[in-house]
């Protein structure tokens, strides 16, 4: 048996212009770093050439078939897409699982999808560079699945740690960023992470980003542009150790994203946002394309006691974590060598 386990993200700066709507035309900056939160890929092999999937996320079962049978199911799409993609034809039974549910707004199909590339990959002794697991894993989305989504999520699950992600028409540079441990944790135990509560379709929200994007929307245009600067703000700060300012930077943000699209927050998203702020917080934002999912916030430690307290009589749980530094991982329990 052989597990894969890869992180998701928290996106700090930049989200949305990580789109190639957006990025081929203007450039696209994002900052954001993995967590100890993490999909699971458990694989196991069968003594025939058929694929099964099982996805108790989704309550999903994909019966076993042999390779030319496959198709794309909901709750299986993932597992079966990236099959076909990457043509591998030996029997396996896979359980997918995840520590956050879907809809999150931590990329948590994205870090699935560079779960299985990863996973694949190894069992078809092809050795893939950090990059192209990420691209691979994007055309799964992109190009199969048809989901309207950026390359952040896939680049940041497959390079791991805390990186400043530069987006051009041609090329995408990932630029680790340095922390000083005391820095790193000071920063951590700053952010507070909630689960909102409401998980979302961030499908619709982006189809409706992107379309605005490709009508030259002006505010969202101008949104899109804003927080690309805002991202570089916080590269930079964060090179000079200065956290003084990532507080009101999330802020700024989450205010320039709010103009994305109509459905980027809503009327709950906004009271909980407003009520944060009045009882501690400097700045926040919904984590993911918005809609619901995970709402996070910066407040100094002093105050966090109070905004959580304050936090849960909306109904918002808080979900604890720390900064993780690594991409994929595989771990082996037996003999994979009949593969």
């Amino acid at each position: 048996m052989l597990i894969g386990l890869t992180p998701v993200r928290l996106s700090f700066a930049g989200g949305g212009t990580d789109l190639p709507e957006f990025y081929e035309k203007f450039g696209g900056n994002v900052i954001a770093t993995t967590i100890n939160q993490f999909t699971y890929t458990i694989i196991h092999p069968r003594f025939d050439k058929s694929f099964q999937t099982f996805s108790p996320d989704f309550q999903k079962h994909y019966t076993a078939s042999k390779y030319s049978k496959i198709e794309i199911q909901d709750g299986t799409e993932i597992a079966s897409s990236v099959i076909k993609y990457m043509k591998f034809k030996t029997g396996i039974n896979v359980i997918l699982c995840s520590d956050v549910p879907a809809g999150s707004g931590l990329g948590s199909s994205s870090s699935l999808a560079v779960n299985l590339v990863n996973v694949i990959s190894f069992l078809k002794r092809e050795k893939l560079s950090k990059r192209q697991i990420a691209e691979k894993a994007f055309d799964i989305g992109r190009k199969i699945l048809h989901w309207p989504i950026g390359k952040q999520d896939e680049y940041v699950s497959a390079f791991g740690g805390f990186n400043y992600v530069k987006f051009a028409k041609n090329q995408v540079t990932v630029k680790p960023i340095q922390l000083s441990n005391s820095i790193s944790n000071e920063l951590q135990n700053n952010l507070l992470l909630f689960r909102e509560g409401n998980t979302r379709n961030s499908s619709t929200i982006l189809t409706k980003q992107i379309q605005m994007i490709k009508e030259k929307n002006i505010d969202t245009i101008n949104s899109l542009l804003t927080v690309k600067e805002l991202a570089l703000t916080m590269y930079d700060s964060l090179k000079q150790s200065d956290i003084t300012k990532f507080g009101e930077l999330l802020h700024q943000g989450w205010i320039a994203k709010k103009k994305f699209a109509r459905n980027v927050s809503n009327s709950r998203i906004d009271k909980i946002y407003s009520f944060a702020l009045k009882n501690g917080a400097i700045g926040g934002k919904i984590t993911g394309a918005g809609g619901g999912g995970h709402m996070l916030f910066y407040c100094e430690k002093s105050k966090q006691g109070n905004l959580e307290k304050k936090l849960q009589t909306l109904g918002l749980e808080r979900v604890i974590f720390s900064f993780s530094n690594n991409g994929p991982k595989i771990i082996q329990t037996s003999d994979m060598s009949n593969f």
